[in-house]
Protein backbone atom coordinates (compact mmCIF):
# COMPACT_ATOMS: atom_id res chain seq x y z
CA UNK A 1 0.00 0.00 0.00
CA UNK A 2 3.05 2.43 0.80
CA UNK A 3 4.22 1.24 -2.47
CA UNK A 4 1.30 2.57 -4.51
CA UNK A 5 0.97 5.98 -2.32
CA UNK A 6 4.63 6.94 -3.30
CA UNK A 7 4.15 5.82 -6.92
CA UNK A 8 1.32 8.58 -6.79
CA UNK A 9 2.67 10.67 -5.59
CA UNK A 10 6.01 10.73 -7.76
CA UNK A 11 3.07 10.94 -10.94
CA UNK A 12 1.57 13.58 -9.37
CA UNK A 13 5.09 16.07 -8.56
CA UNK A 14 5.59 15.35 -12.73
CA UNK A 15 2.72 15.85 -13.79
CA UNK A 16 2.42 19.29 -12.45
CA UNK A 17 5.32 20.38 -14.50
CA UNK A 18 4.40 18.92 -17.47
CA UNK A 19 0.79 20.47 -17.43
CA UNK A 20 2.27 24.31 -16.64
CA UNK A 21 5.11 23.84 -19.78
CA UNK A 22 2.34 22.40 -22.20
CA UNK A 23 1.56 25.62 -25.00
CA UNK A 24 -2.23 27.00 -24.74
CA UNK A 25 -4.46 27.30 -28.07
CA UNK A 26 -5.65 31.08 -27.99
CA UNK A 27 -9.03 31.24 -29.37
CA UNK A 28 -8.83 32.32 -32.95
CA UNK A 29 -5.17 29.97 -33.22
CA UNK A 30 -4.50 28.10 -36.95
CA UNK A 31 -1.91 26.37 -38.13
CA UNK A 32 0.80 26.46 -41.13
CA UNK A 33 2.73 23.36 -42.05
CA UNK A 34 5.26 23.75 -44.79
CA UNK A 35 6.82 20.49 -46.06
CA UNK A 36 9.87 20.27 -48.69
CA UNK A 37 9.89 23.95 -49.92
CA UNK A 38 11.64 25.14 -52.20
CA UNK A 39 11.69 28.83 -53.90
CA UNK A 40 14.12 30.71 -56.19
CA UNK A 41 17.51 32.07 -54.87
CA UNK A 42 15.99 35.60 -53.84
CA UNK A 43 12.47 34.76 -53.23
CA UNK A 44 11.28 33.58 -49.80
CA UNK A 45 9.82 30.08 -49.48
CA UNK A 46 7.83 31.23 -46.50
CA UNK A 47 6.95 35.22 -45.39
CA UNK A 48 5.30 35.17 -41.77
CA UNK A 49 4.06 37.47 -39.58
CA UNK A 50 2.64 35.49 -36.87
CA UNK A 51 1.68 36.17 -33.08
CA UNK A 52 2.42 32.70 -31.82
CA UNK A 53 5.34 30.07 -31.89
CA UNK A 54 7.27 28.69 -34.98
CA UNK A 55 9.61 25.99 -35.50
CA UNK A 56 11.59 24.37 -38.77
CA UNK A 57 14.34 23.77 -40.73
CA UNK A 58 15.91 24.03 -43.81
CA UNK A 59 18.11 20.75 -45.04
CA UNK A 60 19.90 22.22 -47.29
CA UNK A 61 21.63 25.47 -48.54
CA UNK A 62 19.14 28.93 -46.99
CA UNK A 63 18.69 32.04 -44.97
CA UNK A 64 16.41 33.17 -42.66
CA UNK A 65 15.31 36.28 -41.66
CA UNK A 66 13.70 36.73 -38.09
CA UNK A 67 12.26 39.74 -36.40
CA UNK A 68 11.34 39.65 -32.85
CA UNK A 69 10.81 43.30 -31.97
CA UNK A 70 12.72 45.13 -29.92
CA UNK A 71 11.43 43.52 -26.30
CA UNK A 72 10.47 40.09 -27.81
CA UNK A 73 11.55 36.68 -27.15
CA UNK A 74 14.93 35.91 -28.43
CA UNK A 75 14.41 33.42 -31.48
CA UNK A 76 16.81 30.57 -31.49
CA UNK A 77 18.99 29.04 -34.90
CA UNK A 78 20.97 26.12 -34.47
CA UNK A 79 23.78 24.87 -37.56
CA UNK A 80 23.95 29.02 -39.13
CA UNK A 81 26.59 30.63 -37.46
CA UNK A 82 25.41 33.81 -35.55
CA UNK A 83 23.00 35.74 -36.22
CA UNK A 84 23.90 39.53 -38.17
CA UNK A 85 21.75 42.80 -38.05
CA UNK A 86 19.91 43.24 -41.14
CA UNK A 87 20.61 47.17 -40.20
CA UNK A 88 22.05 48.96 -37.37
CA UNK A 89 18.25 50.46 -36.54
CA UNK A 90 16.34 47.47 -37.35
CA UNK A 91 15.43 44.67 -34.77
CA UNK A 92 15.57 41.94 -37.40
CA UNK A 93 18.90 39.39 -37.66
CA UNK A 94 19.43 36.70 -40.32
CA UNK A 95 21.81 33.45 -40.86
CA UNK A 96 22.67 31.53 -42.91
CA UNK A 97 24.14 28.22 -44.04
CA UNK A 98 25.12 25.75 -47.19
CA UNK A 99 24.31 22.84 -45.00
CA UNK A 100 20.82 23.45 -43.45
CA UNK A 101 20.07 24.80 -39.80
CA UNK A 102 16.92 24.51 -37.35
CA UNK A 103 15.31 27.47 -35.71
CA UNK A 104 12.71 28.35 -33.38
CA UNK A 105 10.82 31.48 -32.41
CA UNK A 106 8.18 30.97 -29.73
CA UNK A 107 5.79 32.74 -27.89
CA UNK A 108 5.94 36.29 -28.92
CA UNK A 109 5.61 38.06 -32.88
CA UNK A 110 7.78 37.51 -35.20
CA UNK A 111 8.30 38.13 -39.01
CA UNK A 112 9.98 35.54 -40.07
CA UNK A 113 11.47 35.15 -43.70
CA UNK A 114 12.67 31.90 -44.70
CA UNK A 115 14.97 31.26 -48.21
CA UNK A 116 16.07 27.75 -49.47
CA UNK A 117 15.52 23.95 -50.04
CA UNK A 118 14.17 21.75 -48.22
CA UNK A 119 11.78 24.01 -45.98
CA UNK A 120 9.89 22.17 -43.34
CA UNK A 121 7.94 25.07 -40.57
CA UNK A 122 5.64 24.16 -38.02
CA UNK A 123 3.44 27.30 -37.08
CA UNK A 124 0.43 27.91 -34.65
CA UNK A 125 -1.11 31.52 -34.08
CA UNK A 126 -2.46 33.72 -35.65
CA UNK A 127 -1.04 36.48 -38.65
CA UNK A 128 -0.57 36.16 -42.29
CA UNK A 129 1.67 33.99 -44.76
CA UNK A 130 2.82 34.46 -48.24
CA UNK A 131 4.33 31.80 -49.79
CA UNK A 132 6.40 30.49 -52.96
CA UNK A 133 7.71 27.32 -54.49
CA UNK A 134 9.30 27.05 -58.05
CA UNK A 135 8.07 28.58 -60.88
CA UNK A 136 8.66 25.74 -63.64
CA UNK A 137 7.61 22.89 -61.29
CA UNK A 138 3.64 22.44 -60.96
CA UNK A 139 5.31 19.63 -58.22
CA UNK A 140 7.31 18.34 -56.13
CA UNK A 141 8.39 21.16 -54.45
CA UNK A 142 6.44 21.26 -51.43
CA UNK A 143 3.48 21.32 -50.26
CA UNK A 144 1.80 22.98 -47.07
CA UNK A 145 -1.29 22.67 -44.81
CA UNK A 146 -3.32 26.11 -44.07
CA UNK A 147 -5.68 25.48 -40.49
CA UNK A 148 -5.84 22.22 -40.04
CA UNK A 149 -6.74 21.41 -43.80
CA UNK A 150 -6.31 17.14 -44.28
CA UNK A 151 -5.05 17.63 -48.04
CA UNK A 152 -1.89 19.71 -48.92
CA UNK A 153 -1.79 22.13 -51.34
CA UNK A 154 1.28 22.32 -53.94
CA UNK A 155 3.66 25.36 -53.16
CA UNK A 156 2.80 28.13 -55.81
CA UNK A 157 4.86 28.86 -58.40
CA UNK A 158 4.76 32.60 -57.69
CA UNK A 159 4.33 33.93 -54.41
CA UNK A 160 0.68 33.36 -52.84
CA UNK A 161 -1.73 36.31 -52.55
CA UNK A 162 -1.34 37.20 -48.05
CA UNK A 163 -3.13 33.82 -46.25
CA UNK A 164 -4.20 34.38 -43.27
CA UNK A 165 -3.54 31.30 -40.43
CA UNK A 166 -6.51 31.34 -37.65
CA UNK A 167 -8.93 33.76 -37.36
CA UNK A 168 -9.05 37.00 -35.21
CA UNK A 169 -12.20 36.00 -33.97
Amino acid sequence: MRRLALIVVAISALAAPAAALALKASPGDGTLVVKKGEAPKNVPVVQLTITGSVIGEVKDAGRIVIDAGAKGPVPEVSGAGAGHDVSPKDTAQWWASNDGFKFRAVGGTFTILVYGSGVNLFAVGQGTVVLAGQPDTPSGDGSYYLNGAVDPKSLPGTPSKQLTIGTSG
